[in-house]
């Protein structure tokens, strides 16, 4: 990135609201939105945990969706707290992605057939886009990138900023950037945080695909969910999908042609369950949920966490 552009990056930053002088800011950062999570509460307001502890023995309790899924700080950025930007992720950015995913699935579940706006769509991506990027994992991994990605255009950008400089200006670029704003590359984490949230081409292509809710009564078995819910199948091809789980008992599906939407309705409900299930609990990292302690436990049991996601989950991280 060069100078210039650098300078109107600096100056998106400093727009970003103030949030860490409110009061009662949440500290626990949920990665498994609680909307979502409720879904799977049972009668008493429930749902079982499914984690797997040391000698790969899976350990199960109840607990409320508020309860679990989180984690304390996740996406806070302590260095920014004298100027107010430490808790911005969470307040201000996970506030608005998870209120109007809210919305969307309440849509779904109640099956509004009014048409969608612009907006609506934009914010259900935004929100599925959002279970890739949030977790723990993925995190830490944009927290240690992001930095050094920024790193990397110094060089490039001395030849331009030498050209620039103004006297008394420091000589290298780097160190006008951090006299200009100490903080500038953790408010510029944050900003790309964001942007890998809302990545305009992929977001725009989700918002263009078919929609559809699936009803499985049928089924022997109820869908569970985990830390890593929803499944990316090749969404640029003509039978490229996305599934995501959005109740006990109904299945959200994103695709390209209705030839996906009409093998599904041909197939067998209780053998769509399960292959959804073993893909949702193979990709497990930390959770699996049920909305009965018995439900599905074998399938967890062999499946939990065997197919996760390679590591680095963003390519773009190298040594």
């Amino acid at each position: 990135m060069n100078v210039r552009k650098r300078r109107e990056a600096k100056t998106d930053l400093v727009v970003m609201e103030r949030s860490a002088t409110e009061v009662g800011l949440p500290r626990n950062h949920h990665f498994i939105p609680v909307f979502y999570l409720r879904q799977w509460h049972d009668g008493v307001g429930q749902l079982y945990e499914h984690k797997k502890v040391y000698g790969d023995r899976i350990v199960r309790k109840p607990v409320s969706a508020i309860a679990t899924g989180f984690q304390r700080d996740l996406y806070a950025f302590p260095e920014l707290g004298p100027e107010g930007f430490d808790q911005h992720l969470e307040s201000k950015f996970f506030q608005i992605v998870d209120d109007e995913g809210a919305k969307a699935l309440h849509r779904f579940l109640m099956r509004d057939p009014s048409p969608w706006t612009a907006e609506a769509r934009s914010g259900w991506s935004r929100f599925l886009l959002s279970l890739k990027v949030r977790h723990p994992d993925a995190m830490e991994e944009l927290r240690r990138a992001i930095p050094r990605l920024w790193g990397r255009s110094y060089p490039p950008s001395q030849v331009e900023y030498e050209r620039l400089r103004k006297p008394g200006d420091p000589e290298s670029f780097e160190a006008f950037l951090k006299r200009r704003d100490p903080n500038i590359v953790h408010k510029i984490t944050i900003n790309m945080i964001m942007r890998a949230i809302e990545v305009v081409e992929v977001g725009t292509h989700i918002n263009g695909m078919k929609w559809k809710v699936f009803d499985l009564p049928k089924s022997r078995h109820e869908f569970l969910i985990s830390d890593r819910p929803a499944h990316y199948w090749r969404i640029k091809d003509s039978d490229g999908f996305i599934s995501l789980p959005i109740s006990p008992r109904k299945l959200f599906v994103a695709a390209n042609t209705d030839h996906v939407f009409q093998r599904l309705m041909l197939a067998d409900q209780t053998r769509v369950v399960g292959e959804v299930n073993k893909k949702v609990v193979s990709q497990a990292r930390r959770f699996a949920y049920t909305r009965s302690a018995s439900e599905n436990q074998p399938l967890i049991e062999r499946f939990f966490g065997v197919a996760q996601e390679s590591r680095p989950l963003f390519p773009f991280e190298v040594d």
